[in-house]
């Protein structure tokens, strides 16, 4: 679940924890139109005035949840200030941090991922990540290549093929149980992003 604030008192994280689990689980079973607050209370063993001691309403709660999950992967993808082309990539086996991070991150909170992009999953999810990636993505094009003259091709078709693929990646990591390690996926990313997928095919046609 999203991190809570450092001050929290151990019993309202655990609570906070409950709820959010018991939604994540009853979306995974029926989606989240079918879901009520009484569903909610129920899974979580908590009685409704706990809950709308947190939360105003289901919507309130989901809001919540999906905002400060993305708000912890967006800042898992952020560069640092000092940032420079170079660090992209520092040598061949060692991916850029924020590509390992972003990875860590969907692993720590992979329940919630798999639902959310899931078929019973949030109309809209894929397309807030994806406007994430793409936003980080096109700030990372204008480090490397400044100068749009240089560009052989618009940035904005390079950047929008790019995010799809990034995006892709993530999901098919989560659809087969995250067998390879953050790391490593960071890696074959870079390695896309830099040499396209027809780099990695052997022999003719």
């Amino acid at each position: 679940m999203s991190t809570m604030p450092m001050q929290l008192d151990p019993r309202v994280k655990r609570t906070h924890y409950l709820i959010r689990d018991a939604l994540l689980s009853l979306m995974e079973e029926k989606g989240f139109d079918h879901v009520t607050v009484r569903d909610i209370t129920k899974y979580a063993e908590i009685n409704r005035a706990t809950f709308y001691l947190h939360y105003e309403d289901k919507y309130d709660l989901l809001r919540k949840m999906v905002d400060g999950m993305l708000d912890e992967f967006a800042a898992a993808f952020q560069l640092p200030p000092e940032f420079e082309v170079n660090d992209f990539v520092k040598d061949a086996n060692t991916p850029p941090d924020s590509f390992i991070r972003q990875f860590q991150h969907i692993a720590e909170h992979a329940a919630f991922y798999r639902v959310m992009l899931g078929p019973n999953g949030l109309p809209g999810f894929a397309l807030r990540m994806e406007s994430i990636i793409r936003e980080s993505l096109y700030r990372r094009s204008i480090i490397a290549q400044p100068n749009d003259q240089h560009v052989t091709m618009p940035r904005e078709i390079i950047v929008r093929y790019v995010t799809s693929a990034h995006l892709g990646i993530i999901m098919y990591w989560l659809e087969n149980d995250m067998k390879y390690s953050p790391k490593y996926m960071a890696m074959q990313l870079i390695r896309l992003h830099e040499h396209g997928s027809t780099h990695f095919f052997k022999g003719n046609a």
